[in-house]
């Protein structure tokens, strides 16, 4: 069963409120203790009551109907007066603390690249070759150092045919001149002008002739055999 709701009035009103109804309380019960103090009579044979006839009416149930809602009252009218707590109102939840930012280490810059020293490597000089004596000893030297030695024998073998090594040796019918034979002997003095007297250049000359015509002082010397000359 729930309490009875009171409205907000003075504690003086209420005061005046439970004065009254005690005073109703009482004077109700007065009214019946006097009818329950007498004593009862025993039932006649014309006191049995019959059926139709109206019975007295109790008030105990009234009074302690009233003394119920009499503490009732009270109890709420106590409840009323007193003071009502406080509930704490709730604060709101801290928000999720902040992340620390991450400290970031800062990056190293690249050193900047060293120049790097171009060290001019300069290629050796070439030793100059010795120069050759003009005569026909350095004239057989420059030509073993161009040619193997199958082809040297070749070269040998046709030189000797046509000026047997005289690098002075002349054709009057012909004029031919040198260790080669040039026909004429000028043509010698696109290698050097002193073709006329220094071997050497005579036997540069040569072998540049059978290079160009023949390809090797071996294929000079198989066509000289067939045909004797070059």
């Amino acid at each position: 069963m729930s309490r009875l709701k009171i409205p907000d009035v003075s504690w003086r009103a209420c005061q005046l409120s439970a004065a009254f109804l005690l005073a109703a309380l009482m004077a109700a019960t007065f009214l019946v203790k006097p009818a329950a103090a007498e004593p009862a009579a025993k039932p006649g044979p014309s006191d049995s009551p019959t059926i139709g006839s109206p019975q007295p009416m109790s008030l105990k149930p009234l009074s302690l109907f009233l003394d119920l809602q009499h503490l009732k009252v009270l109890d709420a009218l106590k409840q009323q007066a007193a003071p009502r707590p406080t509930t704490p109102k709730r604060t709101a939840s801290p928000s999720k603390a902040p992340s620390t930012p991450r400290v970031t280490t800062p990056q190293r810059k690249a050193a900047p690249a060293r120049p790097v020293k171009q060290v001019s490597r300069k290629a050796p000089a070439r030793r100059a070759a010795p120069r050759l004596a003009a005569t026909v000893s350095g004239a057989k030297t420059h030509a073993r150092a161009k040619l193997s030695t199958a082809q040297y024998q070749c070269l040998d073998n046709l030189i000797r045919r046509e000026s047997g090594w005289n690098h002075r040796a002349a054709n009057p019918s012909s004029g031919a001149y040198g260790l080669m034979q040039a026909l004429p002997g000028s043509k010698m003095a696109s290698t050097g002008p002193d073709w006329r007297t220094n071997p050497v250049t005579q036997i540069k000359w040569g072998l540049k002739y059978i290079k160009q015509r023949y390809g090797t002082p071996c294929g000079a010397w198989n066509f000289w055999q067939k045909n004797r000359w070059y």
